[in-house]
Formats: structure tokens, C-alpha cells, sequence
């Protein structure tokens, strides 16, 4: 291929295919496995001759609004795709496919597996291992039926991803970014690196049962218990990622007042000096760790290091 395409979106989008059929199988079966794949959605109740979209998407407004419903966002996510969009969806396997798509969205009618309308695309399939981002969208709770991921790395890694599917370079791929790829790991990736650190590192255990839910306000990401008997100490972490406000560190003097260690990896930390048992992991301590123990962390983080083929240890 001559020229590579130049992303135009600030985005790639999650879409569960999941419309209200009783044979989600075959509906997976018709979007992925045939000659012609395809992103669906639903509204197979809505009658119609052409397959012309904004037909199709007035009418069902028309239909959601005179029932006092609300639109669902698939609808329009479907509206505002433009060819070469990048998608990423899963089946029932639990393997997770990225598409890019080839022609604007049509309506099309299977009341059987209650589709109304297509977005005609080329997947591949991924595998069980992508960015927990990306898990997290399928796995989010009252998640819908589409959602937006803006991540500049997550991006970055879908043209990959497809890139290297499809074997041709379809896409410019910004390895810039991969600069400082601490500073570009999605926010999921970068608290499990955390949470390993202080593991390995530091001597502690995590309680599993910790984890804070993400849909909570909960000022810490999970709590921790020193691995020396002689020794007993409670630990609690919070990570902000490069771009966040700063943490204030008397924020966290209840944990203190219990005799938690609070370990704190933010871009600007406040009041430090006020507490006694904050520790701050610096973004080289994140690295050099990341540099020694890489072999041993979850593939969900080291994948991209080869995301660009650049690693930590041999940019020039």
C-alpha cells in the first residue's frame, strides 16, 4: 500500500453485538464468521424498503420518541461512522475482534436476529489478550451497547493491532508516543504496574478483595499486607496518571491514623512534608523496575513495549 491513512478520530469505539434475539450465536456467527462481516444493531421492529441509514435512523427516532424512550448512543455511533473507523468488538468466546470499517452504515432487515441495520466492515480476530481498557469497556457494568475509548495509546494500538492483522501498513502509526511509555499507559495498565511494584519491590501482598470498584469514589486503589511476619505493615495505593490534577497527601490522613503506609505515584503530590507515612514512587523508580522485572509482569502491560518495537532500555 502507497500511502498509509491518517487516523481522523480522537477515538476508537466498543460495541457489544447484542441485540434482542434469542440467537446471539448466530448473530455473532452472521457479523464475523461469513464472507461479508458486519457490526449490527437492532430495531427490526422498524419496517422499511431501502437501505438508506438516515431513513432508517429518522424512523426509529420517530418510533423511541413516541414510546417517551431515550435514544440509545448505538444509533448514532452508527450515524457518525466513516469508512476506515476503527472498531473493536468480542464474541462468545470471550476473543476480541478489531474491524475497521469499509462502507458507511446501511439499514437491514432481520427480524430473526432482530438487526435493522449494518456497518460493513474487516475484522480480525484479536485473541483473549488486549489492553484491560479495552476488557474493562466490554466488562463495565450498565456499560450499553457501544462506548468511546480515547486513550491516545489505546488508539495507537488498535492501528497496530490492525496493521499487523492485516499485513499491510494501513494506518500511520504515531510512535511518538511510545517516547515515555509509562506516561502514555492507560490508566488500568498503569495501576497494575504500580500494584506490582509495591509488591515485588516493596514486600507486600495484595488483598484481592480490596480493589476498589471504579464506579466508586473511593480515594485508594486497593490496600496491601507486608509479607514479613516480624514485621506487620498495612499499605494502600492511589495512582493518578501523567495528566491529572495533583493529590493532596492529608487527604489520606484517616489511613495514616490507622497506621497505613500510603504509597502515592501522581504528577504532583501535596503536603507531603505534613505526613509521616506517605512514600512517592517516582516515574524512574516505575521504569527502572519495569526495566528488571519485565519478563515476570502481566503481557497486558508488556505488549506495548513491542507496540512500536521500541522498548525502555533501546530508544536511541
Amino acid at each position: 500500500m502507497g500511502n498509509k491513512i491518517i487516523y481522523e478520530k480522537d477515538y476508537v469505539t466498543r460495541i457489544n453485538l447484542k441485540t434482542a434475539t434469542d440467537q446471539r450465536e448466530k448473530l455473532i456467527d452472521f457479523c464475523l464468521y461469513g464472507k461479508n462481516q458486519f457490526l449490527a444493531i437492532g430495531w427490526s421492529c422498524v419496517d422499511f424498503e431501502t437501505d438508506d441509514y438516515s431513513a432508517f435512523y429518522d424512523t426509529v427516532v420517530t418510533y423511541i420518541h413516541g414510546q417517551k424512550r431515550r435514544l440509545n448512543p448505538a444509533l448514532n455511533i452508527f450515524k457518525d461512522a466513516c469508512v476506515n473507523d476503527l472498531f473493536w468488538t468480542r464474541d462468545l468466546n470471550g476473543i476480541y475482534w478489531i474491524c475497521r470499517v469499509t462502507e458507511p452504515a446501511k439499514a437491514y432487515s432481520n427480524k430473526d436476529l432482530d438487526i435493522g441495520a449494518v456497518l460493513p466492515v474487516k475484522a480480525y480476530a484479536v485473541g483473549l489478550e488486549v489492553p484491560g481498557q479495552i476488557k474493562a469497556s466490554f466488562n463495565r457494568s450498565r456499560g450499553g451497547i457501544v462506548q468511546r475509548l480515547q486513550e491516545p495509546v489505546i488508539i495507537e494500538y488498535s492501528k497496530f493491532v490492525f496493521n499487523k492483522l492485516s499485513n499491510e501498513e494501513f494506518y500511520e502509526v504515531n510512535s511518538n508516543i511510545a517516547n515515555n511509555m509509562i506516561d502514555n499507559l492507560p490508566a488500568f495498565e498503569l495501576e497494575e504496574l504500580v500494584i506490582s511494584y509495591i509488591q515485588i519491590v516493596e514486600g507486600y501482598y495484595l488483598l484481592s478483595n480490596s480493589i476498589a470498584n471504579k464506579s466508586t469514589t473511593v480515594k485508594i486503589e486497593c490496600q496491601f499486607i507486608s509479607r514479613d511476619i516480624n514485621n506487620v505493615k498495612k499499605a494502600v495505593v492511589q495512582v493518578k496518571a501523567k495528566q491529572a490534577t495533583a493529590l493532596d497527601a492529608l487527604s489520606f490522613k484517616a489511613y495514616e491514623d490507622k497506621d497505613y503506609y500510603i504509597y502515592l505515584y501522581a504528577p504532583t503530590i501535596n503536603n507531603m512534608e505534613k505526613m509521616k507515612n506517605v512514600i512517592k514512587i517516582t516515574p524512574k523508580e516505575l521504569q527502572d523496575f519495569y526495566d528488571k522485572y519485565k519478563a515476570i509482569l502481566p503481557e497486558s502491560i508488556t505488549q506495548f513495549e513491542n507496540l512500536f518495537n521500541i522498548g525502555f532500555s533501546e530508544k536511541k
